[in-house]
């Protein structure tokens, strides 16, 4: 059935009279008819949309060699919304969205017919030598927004009221589908800036729970450190008034008359020993200063190792005797004298080993404590092994820290401020040196303590023969400083 013919006759079925308004036709006889078969034209295809289906009804009808359905855009241009050629569906939404040349035209006419179909042509991106009559009609939502637009190239002796008729007829359809498009693509959009919205929220929680949890973590540092900073200050409370308290004391019973020489002697030497006791306290504190200022370990010199170990055997055995301990104090001296020069922060070195020995003692009821050094090409290792009580498990870097004991209910039991081990580590790392520790792996109870220091060179010295040795065992600094070597002259 000739579908075009149908379209263009009236109600007298062998009239060939076109026409001229489609509802007379649509409302005769042969509406059915003419549905019916031009449903069956169009093959049911699950991939071909309403509006292309819409495209390919129109191009049956009007034997059109191209349709073209386009949709306005938000920039004043139009994009393909369905093409067809030759009554097949072809895909040309890719196509860069373009202005139409003869818009004013559409806007001033609801139909335009034009001559010039190569430029249309052109601009969705196909090549066509034939010339075609372009029949454009302005799809409108209300009277002064567009929707969109639909053109019909077809040849040149088509019937332009055909054509008429079918635009009027199929620009409610296509109206509707281009706001269904429309409306999709809004939807599309809002979809789109929801997902993003939904994303930036949740980059923003993940920030959030990072930032609680930071925050968390920040809360229980310095709860910690409260809580550290309260137990340093009941401790050093304790540290410096049970000291005073046995030298202020002991001073009193020394008024007594009928005191014995010897017994007079104990009582001067714990004195003495609680009196040393409270100067390493107040040195502890003021090396805290120090290390804020950060002049430490820089000051330089060559001394014997021998020699400041040899003091400091010297007055831990006399402390460890004054209080009784079954403790063995043992020294490792593996260069001999003359060979043991080094050159580093004297002071620092001192001081370190200081803490170490302090802390070993201290923890040690019984057994022994061994200390000493092994000089190598680039750095020289320090060790102090004790058979004491050990390191808790996992707790091997926690006691460097301020304030910090393996246990703090030690504190009570063992005395002790708890920033020697943090206090030595500072002096380590001032020195570019590093420190650690462990407990024994020979199986039996205690820990050891290590550290290293850059061996630097030597410089040019000559020793002083005229020393002298100052036989205070508690004078260590004058004694060091004694034995200092010194530059020669140049």
């Amino acid at each position: 059935m000739n579908l075009s013919k149908l379209f263009c006759t009236s109600s007298i079925r062998y009239k060939p009279k076109c026409i001229k308004d489609p509802s007379i036709f649509f409302g005769s006889n042969y509406a059915s008819e003419f549905i019916q078969s031009l449903q069956a034209a169009i093959p049911l295809n699950s991939f071909i949309k309403p509006i292309e289906t819409l495209a390919l009804k129109i191009s049956r009808i009007c034997h059109a060699d191209y349709v073209l359905i386009t949709q306005y855009t938000n920039d004043n241009k139009f994009k393909v919304a369905a093409c067809t050629q030759f009554n097949q569906v072809i895909n040309k939404k890719e196509v860069t969205p373009f202005t139409i040349p003869f818009l004013p035209k559409l806007i001033e006419n609801p139909i335009t017919f034009s001559q010039n179909s190569n430029e249309l042509l052109s601009l969705i991106e196909i090549t066509d030598h034939h010339d075609h009559m372009v029949t454009g009609m302005l799809i409108k939502d209300t009277p002064s927004t567009i929707l969109g637009a639909i053109f019909i190239l077809s040849k040149k002796n088509q019937s332009k009221l055909l054509i008429t008729n079918t635009l009027k007829y199929f620009s409610f359809y296509v109206t509707s589908e281009l706001r269904h498009l429309i409306s999709k693509e809004n939807l599309e959009e809002k979809n789109r800036e929801l997902l993003k919205t939904e994303e930036e929220l949740k980059q923003k929680n993940r920030l959030l729970d990072n930032l609680n949890k930071n925050l968390s973590k920040a809360k229980q540092i310095v709860d910690e450190s409260s809580r550290l900073k309260s137990a340093f200050l009941a401790n050093l409370s304790h540290e410096i008034r049970t000291p005073m308290n046995v030298i202020m004391g002991f001073t009193e019973l020394l008024n007594a008359e009928d005191m014995s020489a010897n017994q007079r002697r104990q009582y001067i030497d714990i004195i003495q020993q609680n009196g040393t006791r409270l100067l390493q306290i107040m040195d502890s504190l003021i090396d805290i200063s120090r290390f804020q200022a950060k002049k430490i370990g820089k000051e330089l010199q060559a001394f014997s190792l021998n020699q400041m170990m040899k003091l400091l055997h010297k007055s831990y055995l006399s402390e460890i005797n004054i209080s009784g301990k079954p403790l063995n104090l043992e020294l490792s001296l593996p260069a001999p004298d003359g060979e043991d020069f080094v050159y580093l922060d004297k002071e620092a070195t001192f001081k370190i080993l200081n803490h170490l020995l302090d802390n070993a003692v201290k923890f040690t009821a019984s057994g022994f404590v061994k200390f000493g050094y092994e000089i190598g090409e680039k750095q020289i290792t320090f060790f102090v092994e004790d058979s004491g009580i050990g390191i808790p498990e996992g707790k091997e870097k926690e006691i460097f820290d301020l304030f910090r004991q393996g246990d703090l209910r030690l504190s009570r039991q063992y005395g002790g401020t708890g920033l020697g081990l943090a206090i030595a580590k500072r002096y380590v790392n001032a020195m570019g040196g590093q420190i650690w520790c462990s407990n024994r792996n020979d199986g039996n109870q205690g820990a050891v303590f290590k550290f290293t220091l850059p061996s630097k060179s030597l410089p040019t010295y000559e020793f002083l023969s005229n020393t002298t040795s100052d036989k205070n065992t508690g004078d260590l600094k004058q004694t060091l400083i004694s034995n200092t070597w010194k530059p020669k002259n140049r």
